[in-house]
């Protein structure tokens, strides 16, 4: 399991040892070199451009050989975010449908390549797990829902990460909540992901990109800020559904959904509370994640120390 706060990285030598973490859960592949105390010395990224199967593999392979050559001392172990559902016992990618990745043993190919300890997990999953070794909240129990281009969650109790016995704990932008709404990328119709997701504000709001959104956020255009609030509450409908089901006190919200701010997270707690029992709800804590972009990266990087070191 994967417990404990980072303190427990302090009995370590800073720059004994180096981890290789990547995140690739975006339409831009990020690597970073990570030390002992879970702190990044180096990141660098490379564009995927719509690479997909084994162009997608080449280009993680050109990703760590370049994080190799930048390391100034050994190397612990390699840890990896993918988007999609991963068997992380085996290191299996199942299906990650933007990859074009399915029973893919990334793993084994990469320990065969490199000779090194690899570790690899679902990102949303990472996120909850850096959320927990790196946040504020003195918790053994969180849910972490990472909104971005798709909606994921990771899951701790008690101190461990919850994968799911089909490792598919935590999937919920593909749980309906939008009836007679579009459709989604998986099939159904109406999933969270096609009303709350990045991707899905972008395509209502009409604009180019996320940054010009925020921005006529920002501005108060009327529209858009419809489409948050809607956006936020439908996210609340599946936080009131994670509430009532594991109730859990800590709920955090990760993503570039974060630039939003206050408008989205109001809806979010507004919804939630208005469909969860009002006595479960009142202990319940929703907020932004305070850890920025490098979340996955993080997240990585506490997967192979507590798998290499017992730490986390």
């Amino acid at each position: 399991s994967v417990g404990g706060k980072p303190p427990r990285l302090l009995n370590f030598v800073e720059n004994g040892s180096y981890l290789i973490c990547l995140d690739l859960s975006s339409t831009c592949f990020r690597g970073a070199i990570v030390n002992l105390r879970g702190v990044i010395v180096e990141k660098i990224e490379v564009m995927a451009d719509g690479r997909t199967g084994e162009a997608a593999l080449e280009l993680v392979y050109q990703l760590i050989d370049d994080l190799r050559q930048r390391v100034t001392g050994p190397i612990l172990g390699i840890g990896i975010g993918s988007p999609g559902l991963v068997n992380t016992d085996l290191g299996v990618i199942i299906d990650a449908v933007n990859l074009d990745w399915r029973d893919v043993p990334l793993q084994t190919r990469l320990a065969e390549k490199y000779d090194y300890p690899v570790y690899i997990a679902n990102d949303s999953h990472l996120s909850a797990l850096a959320e927990y070794s790196f946040g504020p909240d003195d918790t053994r129990n969180l849910v972490l829902i990472r909104v971005t281009q798709g909606i994921g969650a990771g899951i701790v109790l008690d101190g461990a990460l919850y994968y799911g016995e089909g490792f598919g704990a935590g999937e919920i932008g593909h749980v309906v909540v939008a009836e007679n709404g579009r459709q989604c990328s998986c099939g159904n119709v109406g999933c969270l992901e096609t009303v709350a997701s990045v991707k899905s504000i972008l395509q209502a709001s009409g604009y180019a990109s996320w940054d010009a959104c925020c921005q006529a956020l920002t501005e108060g255009d009327t529209a858009v800020t419809q489409i948050i609030q809607q956006a936020g509450a439908y996210l609340g409908i599946a936080v009131a559904n994670l509430i009532g089901v594991l109730n859990v006190r800590h709920i955090v919200i990760a993503g570039r959904i974060i630039q939003t701010g206050d408008l989205f997270l109001e809806a979010v707690i507004q919804t939630a509370q208005k469909r969860a029992l009002p006595s479960i709800f009142a202990g319940t804590e929703i907020r932004f994640s305070s850890i920025d972009r490098d979340i996955v990266l993080l997240g990585a990087s506490a997967l192979v120390l507590s798998q290499e070191l017992g730490v986390i």
